[in-house]
């Protein structure tokens, strides 16, 4: 079976929000993740390495995963919003995939300010599995939201 790659325009809180759906290339997907990229404002995209590597990762073990761009980057509509509108537009593409996969455990995971937002969202979202934070940017003052997170890290 060919590896499946679509691309997709999601409705995010402030437009559509550009993204890529890609399945696994052996079987049915066992489960389903997001993967959200570094800082807009420092050039990252859902095409960086690092969120491709965990990506593809993620895909050669089952899950079905998505990548997309923040609000303001590349073809996602709207404007950079220093982390608030970012996790936003995080929990729309939780909820576009949950949606599509149902009856699918969904993880989330990140690269630097990507690691922070799947922390954030992690923390409160319903049914999320697990988070995966890689190279989690220790400069951000708050990370209080961490205290008292349950969700497997």
């Amino acid at each position: 079976m060919a590896r499946t790659i679509e691309s997709l325009s999601l409705p995010g809180p402030v437009g559509l929000l550009e993204a890529l759906l890609e399945e696994p290339e052996d079987r049915d997907p066992i489960a389903a993740a997001i993967v959200c990229h570094p800082h807009p404002l420092f050039g990252g995209t859902m095409h960086n390495k690092v969120v491709y590597r965990i990506a593809r990762g993620l895909r050669k073990s089952g899950a079905v995963v998505l990548r997309f761009n923040y609000r303001g980057v590349n073809l996602s509509e709207g404007s950079f919003d220093h982390g608030r509108g970012e996790l936003e537009d995080a929990r729309a593409a939780f909820q576009w995939l949950r949606t599509q996969y149902p009856n699918l455990p969904v993880s989330l995971a990140g690269f630097s300010f990507g690691s922070r937002i799947v922390l954030q969202l992690g923390c409160i979202a319903p049914d999320v599995k697990r988070v995966v934070a890689v190279g989690f940017p220790t400069t951000y003052a708050d990370r209080n939201f961490l205290l008292g997170c349950t969700v497997p890290k």
